[in-house]
């Protein structure tokens, strides 16, 4: 097979589209990662609030745990 113009041209597009095909693939992930630390940080701050009420719940209760506050 001899190397032509056309060849060249057509290997050129092929792999013009397969940068496109990348490009769209890495801009997916970035929003992906942009996604999943929203989440993260979400879940994070849900779990700081559980153990604030945790906390709560221990200092009402004292040591016996059961959430009713002594008389």
């Amino acid at each position: 097979m001899s190397i032509t113009k056309e060849v060249i041209e057509e290997r050129k597009s092929v792999i013009l589209t397969d940068v496109e095909s990348v490009k769209k693939r890495m801009a997916a992930a970035e929003k992906q990662i942009k996604d999943d630390t929203a989440l993260l940080n979400a879940l994070l701050g849900a779990m700081q609030q559980c153990d604030n009420f945790l906390k709560d719940f221990d200092d009402a209760s004292g040591d016996d745990g059961n959430g009713e506050e002594e008389e």
